[in-house]
């Protein structure tokens, strides 16, 4: 993909996608690229990538579950629905408002993953083996959750299986063993691995139907695993196989392992978060739909296979002309669950979202506003278009003020932005305020205009001639400290010194090397107060500090901030390289403004 986008195969609006794939190097969105060279039109790139994959996965799951019974056929289907109407079925509406879409491609790589695995398994365990690790690798460059789901559910088949075979036999076969081996190194060495970690602890909205605290999604996922366990249970123990029922025990096995799977996935997640804090509530609770699908699928599974509740095989149905009128009506039924799926309210703005995107690539084109020039933040319509405008349309470089934008869509200091693109008639588009005329949907604002502006103090820019002691070079992203202290001269201006309550707003950073780093950074002033911040990559690696200031601290000409770093380290003494720089704290930006300025 890369080649092709650089010998300029790809239209114009595959560049724009491809340009957001520099932070987030996975396969779907080189697939959203590839979308977009078949001539679809911004978020219908993103729409094709996912409704293809959910097809994909939908057509999985139900072949599988045609080989079970129509009884289960029937019940997954009654689950599905009301899972559909409970939790939205996660799949539209996160596609749409959540720009969820990378999970639904590792969803559908996983099914089919599984599908073949499947196959595989009946046939030779030396195979399924080499398949799983192959497969598990592969998955690793879509999406963090889907890979494990898939590993955990090849090491349940694997080892179901193996261990099945080692009590009949009682001979010990190693490919099993090493097979459980091999599958979790595969995710662990994935060179994409780190990186999605890191991701998956990201901030923003969740868009379940329902109200779900993480502790109730615990519990479902806790009854998901016990219930796939207990299938899982009743596979291994039982006497001999059915050679006429082959297919349908396999495919049994498969969606108990991927239920437990799931489940597993999320309870991981949820006691990570709650025992060390890595992560988000969003994190955990944006995976839903992997517990809530499956939950459809293993309930009847369990009452099929525990209870010893038998219905009619899809094979048998299919051979009475009487019933074949209910495959029929099944298939039917779940084309209406998948349309239903996407027919949501939200998906009906898809044509405005695909003009207004248009209208801001034109701001770039036309008036040549792009990279640290311009952002786009709107309050209509949902997060996907901030997130997409921003960095695919107008290209923004990721800082404090755009990744703002996945939490809320507002940039953190607007007026640091020498111009925001918003929709006409937005909260930003104030009298006055606009830069030119209208384009299409969007205008041009200026952001000083907006409110004050702040020192920056990047390569460049204005806050840099103000630096003092302890400082290393300014850089792309701003200024590190290079010591435990180190102080800034701001220039105070008269109608700063007319201010009511005045503060000191601080943008900072800090030097947080591993999972477990934290710094401590202290900001103060003559005469004032300070704030002190405890930085970590749990919860925060950068914040804004809110310094209050006496009307005794303006009256000079400037006014002297100081910051410390009192566990500053030098990544030398920590084994990264050759840098003997003491680094604790950075700094990005600097203001003086009233208490409660936006």
């Amino acid at each position: 993909m890369e080649v092709v986008r650089h010998a300029f195969i790809i239209p114009l609006q595959g560049h724009e996608w491809m340009a957001e794939m520099a932070y987030y190097p996975k396969l779907s969105h080189r697939l959203a690229g590839l979308f977009a060279t078949l001539g679809w039109q911004h978020l219908n790139a993103l729409l094709m990538a996912g409704v293809l994959s959910a097809a994909v996965v939908w057509v999985c799951l139900f072949e599988h579950a045609r080989r079970v019974s129509l009884t289960f056929l029937a019940l997954g289907l009654g689950l599905s629905l009301i899972n559909i109407k409970v939790t939205r079925g996660a799949f539209g509406g996160e596609l749409i408002d959540n720009f969820f879409y990378p999970q639904i491609v590792g969803e559908a790589v996983n099914l089919i993953a599984l599908t073949i695995a499947v196959v595989l398994l009946r046939r030779s365990r030396r195979d399924f083996v080499l398949f799983a690790v192959a497969a598990v690798a592969f998955c690793g460059c879509f999406h963090l959750v889907p890979t494990l789901q898939l590993a955990g559910a090849l090491m349940a088949m694997l080892g179901v299986t193996w261990l099945r075979e080692v009590l009949r036999t009682r001979k010990f076969e190693p490919i099993g063993l090493a097979g459980l081996i091999a599958i979790p190194a595969a995710i662990v060495l994935n060179p994409f691995f780190s990186k999605m970690k890191f991701i998956a602890g990201n901030n923003g909205s969740v868009n379940l139907g329902v109200n779900l605290s993480l502790e109730g999604l615990a519990g479902v996922s806790a009854l998901l695993v016990a219930l796939s366990a207990w299938v899982l249970l009743v596979h291994l123990l039982r006497p001999a196989d059915d050679p006429e029922h082959e297919e349908a025990d396999t495919s049994a096995l498969m969606f108990a392992a991927l239920g437990a799977a799931c489940g597993a996935a999320m309870l991981a997640q949820y006691a990570v978060l709650k025992l060390t804090g890595d992560g988000s509530v969003y994190a955990v609770l944006k995976h839903s739909f992997g517990v809530f699908s499956m939950l459809a699928f293993v309930v009847p599974l369990w009452g099929l296979t525990v209870l010893g509740v038998r219905g009619v095989s899809a094979e048998e149905m299919l051979a009475d002309s009487r019933l074949r009128a209910g495959v029929a009506l099944a298939v039917v039924a779940q084309t209406m669950v998948m349309v239903a799926l996407f027919q949501r309210p939200s998906v009906m703005d898809v044509p405005r979202v695909n003009a207004i995107m248009e209208d801001i690539r034109q701001v770039r084109v036309t008036r040549g506003l792009h990279g640290d020039a311009a952002m786009f933040s709107a309050e209509f319509p949902t997060p996907v278009v901030t997130y997409m405008g921003t960095i695919a349309m107008l290209q923004s470089a990721h800082g404090a003020n755009v990744l703002s934008l996945i939490g809320d869509g507002r940039p953190d200091r607007a007026g640091d932005v020498p111009y925001i693109v918003t929709l006409a008639g937005d909260a930003y588009d104030k009298p006055g305020c606009r830069s030119g005329a209208p384009i299409g949907l969007v205008v041009v604002v200026a952001g000083p205009c907006l409110e004050p502006p702040s020192l920056r103090f990047k390569q460049g820019a204005s806050g840099v001639p103000y630096l003092r002691e302890g400082w290393s070079a300014p850089e792309i992203g701003g200024v590190w400290a290079d010591g435990k202290r180190s102080t800034v001269e701001i220039p105070i201006a008269d109608w700063q010194r007319s201010l009511k309550s005045p503060v000191l707003e601080v943008a900072t950073f800090a030097f947080l090397p591993l999972p477990d780093s934290k710094r401590t950074v202290i900001v103060s002033v003559p005469g004032g107060a300070q704030e002190r911040f405890v930085f970590d990559r749990q919860k925060a690696v950068n914040h804004g500090f809110v310094v209050p200031l006496s009307a005794e601290a303006l009256k000079g000409q400037t006014l002297l901030v100081t910051i410390e770093s009192p566990d500053a380290a030098t990544p030398k003494s920590l084994g990264l390289g050759e840098d003997t720089r003491m680094l604790g704290a950075g700094l990005e930006a600097m203001r003086i403004v009233g208490a409660g300025q936006p």
